[in-house]
């Protein structure tokens, strides 16, 4: 839901406070760590993709299939783009580009929300304004969506075609079309279609089963599940193969394993850099790390260690990624990722294939899966921030990993995470090994 509304340090008094609590509130716009809503900042493209596609989803839309060639697998603004193509509310260019970077005109969004106002039966028109000519290729979506009330002309009475949209104007736009979007979803004719269409991952409520296993973790290395108890435990379905004593392991990714804020792994200790008794590899930040995670990629090539909470004293959302070489071992890259709010925690994290490496991070009751794409974020090893500062800068000066929402769990208490198979995950909640049945697969 991003930081709540009545937190915005920089929110002026008057409607537009009032169009921002909105939009926040329904999930379709954030705010930033810092507690800022930056209403004057330009949006680009994939931001709007990003606001439209919180709509399409509260309304059901299934996604469809999109493919632009400069849009990676496991980009962050895929799914928004498949539910925003669905609806065919965005189109690419002739040379099959999104081009998601790029300013978003005052224009180009009016055209965009005059296809939405369509979709959801809405046929008003205004006078088109002064600086418009009539044969213009958007005059139409203008006179729709000054009609509808989402967009505003400029005191002159220009409606600036070539301007760049900032974030106030698109939460007046989404504040100004709650009305027919909830109209819309409470429609009879939409809920009987949604009756007929295949559930998706968070609409069955998952299926536990509590297993003859006690410990205080559990992860993954090389596709395979890892177990700590009293001792270390390689999982399949068939039952557990004691590997390895578990004396002051937090987390094991064999042959690697956690203990006392360092790495071993057999042979040799890695600690962070200044610390001393071992070889010094890790971030010299890492001294601060009280909890952590491990995960191995199913090539054994990388290892990935996950601080569970942010390495400061300070109310910060940034928690640490490290990615190691494992021949030879040495840092490779270093990201931030960002908690839902600074009550969470990351509870455990899988590599279970090369494209997938999934997080599950909770606060309260409840815990979220996320898929996480590290290619999307900004890479920081050997930089400043290694050696620390970045947990409590506001705003963040980098670029964090992109998280795609799987799936939502009612799991308190849950600690480490692995997995069977695509619909099927292990975690452990109060000590005890639960296998979790998921509706349908995760990838």
């Amino acid at each position: 839901m991003g930081v709540a509304w009545a937190n915005f340090s920089d929110l002026p008094q008057g409607p537009i406070a009032l169009q921002v609590m909105e939009v926040v509130q329904l999930g379709w716009m954030q705010g930033y760590p810092d507690g800022t809503f930056r209403g004057q900042d330009p949006l680009n493209r994939y931001q709007l993709a990003a606001a439209l596609g919180r709509v399409l989803k509260d309304l059901g839309v299934q996604a469809s299939p999109v493919a632009f060639v400069d849009v990676p697998q496991g980009h962050w603004a895929l799914e928004p783009l498949a539910l925003a193509a669905a609806w065919g509310l965005v189109l690419g260019y002739p040379d099959g580009t999104f081009r998601g970077q790029e300013p978003l005109t005052r224009v180009a969004l009016a055209a965009v929300l005059a296809k939405l106002l369509e979709r959801l039966g809405v046929d008003k028109e205004a006078p088109l304004p002064w600086d418009l000519p009539p044969n213009h290729w958007g005059a139409a979506a203008v006179r729709r969506s000054l009609g509808a009330g989402l967009m505003d002309l400029n005191p002159d009475g220009s409606f600036g075609p070539g301007g760049v949209v900032n974030r106030y104007q698109m939460a007046r736009a989404l504040a100004a079309l709650k009305p027919w979007v909830e109209a819309k979803r409470s429609a009879p004719a939409l809920a009987e279609k949604q009756e007929s269409l295949p559930k998706g991952k968070l609409a069955e409520p998952p299926k536990a089963e509590t297993l003859e296993f006690s410990g205080r973790w559990v992860g993954m290395a090389r596709g395979q599940a890892v177990l700590v108890g009293e001792r270390v435990w390689l999982w399949s379905p068939a039952g557990a193969k004691e590997v390895g004593v578990a004396e002051g392991v937090e987390a094991a990714a064999l042959p690697w394993v956690l203990r006392n804020g360092a790495l071993e792994d057999g042979r040799q200790r890695y600690v962070p850099l200044g610390a001393g008794g071992g070889k010094e590899v890790l971030p010299g930040v890492l001294k601060r790390l009280k909890e952590g995670h491990l995960a191995l990629d199913p090539s054994g090539n990388y290892l990935l260690l996950t601080s569970a909470r942010p390495l400061c004293d300070c109310p910060s959302r940034v928690v640490r990624l490290v990615l190691l070489l494992t021949q030879p071992v040495g840092l490779y890259a270093e990201y931030a990722y960002l908690l839902d709010d600074p009550a969470a925690k990351v509870v455990g994290v899988a590599w279970p294939d090369p494209r997938n490496l999934v997080f599950l991070e909770a606060s309260g009751d409840r815990a979220r899966l996320y898929r996480v794409n590290l290619n999307a974020g900004e890479d920081f090893a050997f930089t400043a921030w290694d050696e620390g500062g970045l947990e409590e800068r506001s705003p963040l000066p980098v670029r964090p990993v992109a998280k795609a929402l799987l799936a939502e769990l009612p799991l308190p208490q849950a600690r480490g995470l692995a997995f069977e198979a695509p619909n099927r995950l292990l975690t452990l909640v109060d000590g005890k090994l639960q296998r979790i049945q998921l509706a349908e697969a995760l990838w």
